[in-house]
C-alpha cells in the first residue's frame, strides 16, 4: 500500500511540477507572477479532451495539439496584454500591481470563457490505458505510469532545449539580464514571448495528463495553482529544478499524509510543508537569497 500511495504521489507531484515549472520559468524570465497560469492547465486539459472525445484522435495527439495550441495562445496574451506591463518594470510599483490585477482578470475572463464553450459540468476524460501494469506484488494503474512517463520526457526534453538550442541559450540569456542579453544582439521581445508560451505548454500538458484520472472542470486550473505556488516556493521560486523537487515533496505528501493520518486535511498538507520550509529557510530548498540594493 505504501509503494501504490508513492506512485500516486509522484504521478500528481509530476503534474505540480509541470504547472509549477511554467510558473517558475515565467518569473525568472519575465519577472512575473503569473495568476492565470492554473487557467492554462484547464484550458490544456479542454482542448485535450475535445481532440479525443470529439475529433475522434488518439491521446497522445490530442496532449500535442493541446500543448502547441495553448502555448501559442500563452505568446498571444503575453504581447497583447503583458507587454507594455513589463516594459514599465514589474515588483511593487503601478506597473506591478497592473500585472497582478491583469492576472486575476485573465483568470476570470478565461473561466468564463470555458464556462461558455464547454458548459460547467466536471466532464470525464475517458482514455482507456489497459489493465494495471503488475510489479511483484503490487499493481500499478497505467494511467499513473503515463504521467510519470510523459512528464519525465517532457522535463528531459524542455532541459536539453534549454541548454543545447539558440532559442534555449536565448532564454537563460534574457533571464539573467535583458540589458546584456539586448546588447548581445538577442531579440528580447520575441524571447519573452517564446518563454511565456513555453511556460503555458508545459502547464496545458499538466492538465492533459491529469484528465483521465480526475474530471475536467472549469475550476480546476484555481485548485492546481495553489498546489504549484506551494511548490514552487518549496523548491525556491525561480528555480527550475526546485519547482520540480517541490511539485514531487508536495504529491508524495499529500498521498501519504492523507491515507495514514486524515484524508479530509488533503488539500491542507501542502501548505503545511509551504510554512515549514519557509521556517527554516525562507528562500526555498534550492532558492538564492538575494540582498536589496539601495
Amino acid at each position: 500500500m505504501f509503494w501504490d500511495l508513492v506512485v500516486i504521489g509522484l504521478s500528481i507531484g509530476f503534474v505540480y511540477g509541470l504547472v509549477a515549472l511554467g510558473i517558475s520559468l515565467i518569473y525568472s524570465g519575465l519577472d512575473i507572477v503569473h495568476f492565470a497560469h492554473g487557467e492554462m492547465y484547464m484550458l490544456g486539459a479542454f482542448i485535450g479532451l475535445t481532440v479525443y472525445a470529439d475529433m475522434g484522435l488518439s491521446y497522445p495527439v490530442a496532449l500535442l495539439v493541446a500543448v502547441i495550441g495553448v502555448a501559442l495562445f500563452g505568446m498571444v496574451i503575453e504581447r497583447v496584454f503583458y507587454r507594455r506591463l513589463t516594459a514599465s518594470g514589474g515588483g511593487i510599483t503601478v506597473a506591478g500591481m497592473g500585472i497582478i490585477i491583469c492576472g486575476f482578470g485573465m483568470a476570470i475572463f478565461l473561466q468564463n470563457l470555458a464556462f461558455l464553450i464547454w458548459d460547467p459540468q466536471p466532464k470525464p476524460f475517458p482514455v482507456n490505458f489497459g489493465m494495471p501494469l503488475e510489479i511483484g506484488q503490487v499493481f500499478y494503474p497505467k494511467s499513473y505510469m503515463w504521467i510519470v512517463i510523459t512528464s519525465l520526457s517532457l522535463m528531459v526534453a524542455f532541459s536539453l532545449f534549454m541548454k543545447y538550442t539558440k532559442y534555449g541559450l536565448a532564454m537563460r540569456a534574457v533571464a539573467k539580464s535583458k540589458d546584456i542579453a539586448f546588447l548581445s544582439g538577442i531579440n528580447v521581445p520575441i524571447v519573452m514571448s517564446l518563454t511565456f508560451g513555453v511556460a503555458c505548454g508545459l502547464a496545458a500538458a499538466g492538465g492533459v495528463l491529469i484528465g483521465p484520472i480526475n474530471y475536467v472542470d472549469i475550476l480546476m486550473g484555481y485548485f492546481i495553482l495553489m498546489k504549484a505556488f506551494a511548490a514552487a516556493v518549496v523548491g525556491g521560486f525561480g528555480s527550475l529544478p526546485g519547482a520540480v523537487i517541490g511539485g514531487l515533496i508536495i504529491g508524495v505528501a499529500e498521498s501519504v499524509c492523507a491515507f495514514y493520518l486524515a484524508g479530509d486535511l488533503k488539500d491542507v498538507y501542502a501548505f503545511i510543508i509551504l510554512i515549514l520550509v519557509l521556517m527554516i529557510k525562507p528562500t526555498g530548498l534550492f532558492g538564492v537569497e538575494t540582498k536589496l540594493k539601495a
